[in-house]
């Protein structure tokens, strides 16, 4: 037996290395070890108690922990640990007794204090949560360093919260609340392979943290990582799966990379946890209106509305559901929601597209567009679009992507997977030429893939300052076929089926066809087409979950689809044959003939399945889900009429292409 092993002292410095490192198995097993000399040394045993409330095994840490406030009433800690493990059992109330026992105790513990108050809010007892909040701040000034960095970086003085940050980890390294600070300024900063090293180092603090798996999970999905954020996620899940937040947040995930049974049932766990959790309300009733279950959909937003109703988004869901017809009392309603200050800009903006739907479905356009009108201003404020960024855009793509530059790409290179892209306007048409192509039985409908966007804006903070569009041209052909590996590999994460092609309808590719050909020479391009003032009233009338900046504002609506029209001008000059034209007025006279055009383009055999398309049971995940489950029609076509007399500045800057 070596001298460390009979020094009590020595072996209470072993297990605070050990819990330093993060060792909790070893830690506890030196904690048992030196219990077999004296079982009831309550400093040990609170160790032990706090280890396997870490390690999330509750029943034994309560028995511990128990048995150390028997031993002794007066040790604070054991009281605050109970009060954790309570809280983590969703028992506010019984923790809320722990924690005010250890604060008569030891009133100067400031954690003691923070724990209390999450118990507080937890049991609705808000302005006591505060108290023992305002509390713990006074107490702890490392808390209160870190509040002042988070208003310093609110304020734009990042140097300085850096700074406060910095000397917080002098005092204390493993301070996981200056980490946290420190990853959202490097990631503000795009600094994002510095932001991940940090959110990782503080899950390798915290590895039972929840919390600190979801921030990293969030981090992981912002850059469209989904597999790995999904990955992290189920293994967060596995160590607690009554966490009503993390299964939200797999059901959000989920939905993205097109795992629709999955999502649904996330967000039903969720809601078993959380009955009343309206964002859990709203995912399940989004999932359940793109499987087709257009009633239960209903009635999930319903709930939502009950549950919350100022949520706008709520109110805006079940308005834009097909068939939908809003009450007199709904209509008053989402008034009465508006006059009364929404609870912000976002929510107001939903309640005035909803409201236009309500009037537009009575047929007062008038008032349907004074809505649109009002919305739309609305939402302008609050998206970042640059109308001369993307005329510059469009120019160095067309100056990269010459007839010259065309020319010497690479011949067609038959892949594994062959996508067929979709792209021009949003509101083109483009879900109806996917449904349509879906219903093949060789073919897989992906959605809207973000991964030629993304890799538009690789490498963009290369040493050289050569950026997209430019740095193509410095690509030989192994380094772009490699990035259409890259896409086929990202892209197969959304494809559930073994299907030689699949399609990718993200509108916004239609910038990047030279890109798409360059590293995907075999691939299908379709440009949907409609006409011009159909296709920009159809876009401002729709409020988009996210992205389409462009729709919120007439004038830079008209522009952009003028940009649209040139760059598709200039890919089919410079790359003649590559993409296939399909006008949506053509595809509803005529869906046979343009089925069969289709499908030739695409090298794929005629299907009756393709002609009814509107009984494929896919998932669709886009505006027109519940368009493309009925057989074709031609009501929509001219829809847009209804206002002709608010279109003329449309027209105006349309004329050329009119």
């Amino acid at each position: 037996m070596t001298a460390s092993e009979t020094d009590p002292q020595a072996q209470m410095n072993e297990i605070f290395r050990l819990l330093r490192a993060n060792q909790l198995v070893d830690a506890e097993q030196l904690c048992r070890k030196t219990l077999l000399h004296d079982d009831n040394d309550i400093n040990v045993l609170g160790i032990l108690g706090a280890i396997l409330l870490k390690k999330n095994e509750f029943t034994d840490a309560e028995k511990i922990l128990r048995s150390v406030n028997e031993l002794e009433p007066a040790f604070a800690r054991p009281h605050e640990d109970l009060g954790l493990l309570y809280l983590n059992q969703n028992k506010p109330e019984t923790a809320i007794g722990c924690f005010e026992r250890a604060i008569a105790l030891d009133a100067d513990q400031a954690s003691a204090f923070r724990g209390l108050s999450t118990a507080l809010q937890q049991s609705g007892r808000q302005d006591e949560a505060q108290a023992a909040l305002e509390k713990f701040l006074a107490l702890s000034p490392t808390h209160d360093s870190i509040a002042q960095a988070r208003l310093l970086h609110a304020d734009g003085e990042t140097q300085r919260a850096e700074s406060i940050c910095a000397d917080v980890l002098k005092r204390e390294p493993e301070n996981t609340s200056a980490l946290r600070m420190l990853a959202i300024i490097a990631s503000d900063d795009e600094q994002f392979v510095v932001a991940e090293g940090l959110l990782r180092r503080i899950i390798k603090l915290l590895p039972d943290s929840i919390g600190a798996i979801r921030e990293l999970g969030r981090f992981l999905a912002e850059r469209s990582r989904f597999p790995e954020a999904i990955q992290l996620l189920e293994q967060a899940e596995k160590l607690d799966a009554s966490n009503a937040q993390l299964q939200l947040m797999l059901g959000d995930m989920y939905l993205i990379v097109g795992r629709t049974a999955d999502a649904l049932q996330s967000y039903e766990k969720c809601l078993e946890l959380s009955p009343d959790e309206p964002m859990a309300l709203l995912g399940r009733g989004h999932m359940l209106r793109i499987i087709g279950d257009r009633d239960e959909a209903e009635a999930s937003y319903r709930r939502c509305i009950s549950v919350r109703s100022e949520i706008g988004n709520a109110w805006w869901s079940i308005s834009s559901l097909h068939g939908y017809h809003a009450s007199d009392d709904e209509v008053a309603r989402m008034q009465e929601n508006i006059d009364a200050g929404s609870p912000n800009t976002e929510s107001e903006v939903a309640f005035r597209f909803a409201l236009a739907r309500a009037y537009e479905r009575r047929d007062d356009y008038e008032r349907a567009w004074q809505q649109y009108e009002l919305a739309n201003t609305a939402k302008r404020r609050l998206v970042s679009y640059d109308p001369v960024e993307i005329e510059v855009r469009h120019s160095k793509m067309r100056k990269v992507f010459s007839a010259e530059f065309c020319r010497q790409l690479p011949a067609t290179d038959a892949t594994a997977k062959s996508p067929v892209f979709i792209l021009g306007m949003p509101r083109s048409g483009s879900t109806l030429i996917e449904q349509i192509l879906a219903s093949h039985s060789l073919v897989e409908g992906a959605g809207e893939l973000p991964y030629i966007i993304m890799m538009s804006a690789v490498d963009k903070n290369r040493p050289d300052r050569t950026q997209y569009p430019e740095m193509v041209a410095e690509l030989d052909a192994s380094q772009l076929a490699g990035l259409g590996k890259s896409y086929l590999y990202h892209a197969s994460t959304h494809c559930s089926e073994d299907r030689p092609y699949f399609t990718d309808k993200m509108p916004a590719n239609f910038s990047h066809v030279g890109l798409i050909h360059s590293i995907l020479p075999g691939a299908r391009i379709i440009d949907t087409r409609r006409d011009p003032l159909a296709t920009c009233v159809a876009n401002y009338r729709y409020l988009f979950a996210s992205g389409k900046n462009q729709s919120y504002d007439l004038m830079e609506l008209a522009e952009y689809y003028l940009q649209y029209v040139q760059m598709m001008d200039h890919w089919n000059t410079v790359l003649p044959g590559v993409v296939l034209r399909v006008q949506y007025e053509e595809v509803v006279d005529d869906l046979e003939s343009q089925v069969r055009k289709i499908l030739n383009f695409c090298g794929l055999e005629f299907e009756q399945d393709c002609l009814e398309f509107h009984k494929s049971d896919r998932v669709v995940n886009t505006a027109s889900s519940e368009q493309v489950r009925q057989p074709i029609y031609r009501s929509g076509v001219d829809f847009h009429q209804n206002y002709d007399s608010h279109l003329d500045v449309l027209r105006e800057i349309l004329a050329p292409i009119l």
